[in-house]
């Protein structure tokens, strides 16, 4: 078996846990009839409020007061006020304007010394309470009469009334309100100020690895395990689920304290939920799928293009990054061997790149798109290799390219001298548009595929020009045209001397330990060639027809041919 990663400690012991009501404040106005009375609670994460119900205890006697809070509806992370008023809602309203959530309920009808709580309908479990079961509170630590009792932030509710969490003020309200003259009883209280605390989980799930079961190339079985260590706590019951998998290990999760769990058999592609719940809190998180299918690995872009169409491939080499656009997240690589295009519309490459950066070590699937092989990333693979490379576009003609489109799918390619066939001197160039570039006597397509390059709306060229671009074609299904995707096009200054020569290169591959090189006027011309790093193996002045290239060693080259002060950059294959 195949480790693909260790992984992190996924829940930490100590967290809050949520999806209960707390009782935050409680007050008794002193309004006529001492009122508005209310209580304020405190949603901690969803709470479902038609599960609970508020009792209220009066003079120390039997909760016999019950009304279930169902009329709160659910309240995620947020406070809800119940409120009894004798007078009319508006008293309410004008001394806590700024309380929403509210619910007038004669639960709420106390005196200042009478206990509430908040039960659990489904067993009548006590969740919060305010006030000492069966005590009078007249006299009390705990009266409020005329007066309030705020709940203290960071405390919890744990079913029980401790002391410990409140602030007490009793008679604090005695007087005041607007409805005396006085300040708002809101102004003296504060609403909404209660911060929950946290409670320590019993519950713990460590993953430590993760590994696949088999490793087949084009198997759609693959499966993986997943081990870790468990912790119910020991003090609790608790229940352990997950949907994919079957436990292998000896060591049952619902059964025992702590332990270790192997999940085995879970399917490719198909993340593993758990969850451990008690009666105090419950832990639940999602394990990604690895990759479990090898990659097979290519040391250059001519090996990767020549792969099997869905197979998994890994450029162990460095490509050149010669365009990107944000379309998709596409970007162009390129080595001496060919180019490919990376699709990566899930944006999975996070790292950021620049033009004529080296990648290496890219890892992803070979696909085919209209014709176009493409490449679709799996893993990110970091920091560029090199930067500031060299990117040197191919100098191809017409005729050469419609003859041979398939050897520069993808790959950064220059015309020189041609003419726009639709360039009248006043028409500019449009997104998604076709174009057809004219040497005289060849045509051939340029789609303006790449919409935020500067030539865009300027106006078509009508004299010679050189256009440089990706190779590309259009390809739907039973015609294949090619084409260049401009990233650039300048005008050529004249047609004398400046204009950009063409030149041919043969034999090409060659094993014969020469190369012919031929020229439109046949001039002489000067001759450098440069290896894959950039070094330059050969210079020679004047050449005229044949340069004798016996001292290199096979591999791939760029010659660059100069002639009246123009250059071109062609590629050499040595056998």
């Amino acid at each position: 078996m195949k480790k693909i990663t260790l992984l992190f400690t996924l829940m930490i012991a100590s967290i809050s846990f949520a999806q209960t009501p707390i009782i935050t404040m409680i007050a008794d106005g002193d309004c006529t009839g001492g009122t508005p009375k209310v209580v304020e609670i405190y949603a901690d994460g969803t709470v479902d409020f038609s599960l609970y119900s508020i009792e209220r205890q009066s003079n120390g006697g039997s909760w016999g007061t019950t009304t279930n809070l169902s009329s709160l509806n659910t309240v995620t992370d947020d406070f809800i006020y119940i409120y009894y008023d004798t007078n009319s809602p508006e008293v309410f309203a004008s001394e806590f304007p700024s309380a929403t959530n509210v619910w007038e309920d004669g639960v709420v009808n106390f005196n200042g010394d009478d206990a509430i709580r908040i039960v659990l309908d489904s067993d009548s479990s006590v969740i919060d309470q305010y006030g000492v079961d069966a005590i009078d509170g007249s006299g009390q630590f705990w009266e409020y009469a005329d007066g309030y009792a705020k709940r203290n932030t960071g405390t919890t509710a744990n079913g029980s009334f401790n002391q410990a969490d409140w602030t007490f003020s009793n008679g604090a309200l005695d007087g005041f309100g607007l409805c005396q003259g006085g300040n708002t009883f809101e102004s003296i209280i504060g609403l909404g100020s209660f911060v929950p605390g946290t409670v320590t989980c019993p519950l713990t799930v460590t993953v430590t690895s993760v590994v696949c079961d088999t490793e087949t190339t084009g198997a759609t079985s693959d499966t993986y395990t997943v081990t870790g260590t468990f912790s119910g706590g020991g003090t609790e019951s608790y229940s352990f689920s997950l949907n994919a998998g079957t436990i292998t290990s000896p060591d049952d999760p619902s059964t025992m304290a702590t332990g270790t769990i192997t999940v085995s058999g879970i399917p490719e592609g198909t993340d593993l939920m758990y969850s451990i719940t008690s009666a105090s809190c419950s832990i639940s998180n999602t394990i990604t799928a690895p990759e479990c299918e090898p990659a097979t690995s290519v040391n250059d872009i001519a090996s990767l293009r020549a792969g099997t169409i869905g197979g998994k491939y890994t450029l162990t080499s460095e490509a050149i990054l010669t365009y990107q656009q944000n379309y998709r997240n596409q970007k162009y690589i390129e080595d001496a061997t060919g180019a490919i295009l990376i699709d990566d519309n899930s944006g999975v490459i996070t790292t950021t790149y620049a033009i004529a950066d080296g990648i290496t070590g890219i890892t992803g699937e070979l696909a085919s798109y209209n014709g176009i092989l493409q490449f679709y990333p799996e893993t990110d693979p970091g920091a560029a290799s090199s930067t500031g490379n060299t990117i040197t576009p191919q100098t191809v003609t017409i005729a050469d390219y419609n003859t041979n489109y398939a050897d520069y799918e993808s790959e950064m390619i220059m015309l020189s001298g041609v003419t726009f066939v639709e360039g009248d001197g006043t028409a500019v160039f449009a997104t998604g548009t076709t174009y057809n570039l004219s040497n005289g006597s060849d045509q051939m397509a340029m789609y303006t595929n790449f919409w935020d390059e500067s030539y865009i709306g300027s106006v078509i060229p009508t004299t010679a020009s050189e256009v440089t671009g990706i190779a590309a074609k259009y390809d739907d299904g039973t015609t294949v045209t090619p084409q260049i995707f401009a990233t650039s096009i300048e005008e050529t200054l004249s047609v004398g001397n400046n204009t950009k020569s063409l030149f041919s290169l043969y034999p090409n591959p060659t094993s014969t330990g020469y190369v012919s090189i031929e020229t439109e006027n046949s001039a002489s011309v000067n001759v450098e060639i440069f290896n894959l790093l950039g070094k330059k193996v050969i210079s020679a002045n004047n050449v005229n027809s044949t340069l004798n290239i016996s001292t290199l060693n096979t591999g791939v080259y760029l010659v660059k041919l100069t002639q009246n002060g123009v250059s071109s950059t062609k590629k050499l294959i040595i056998k």
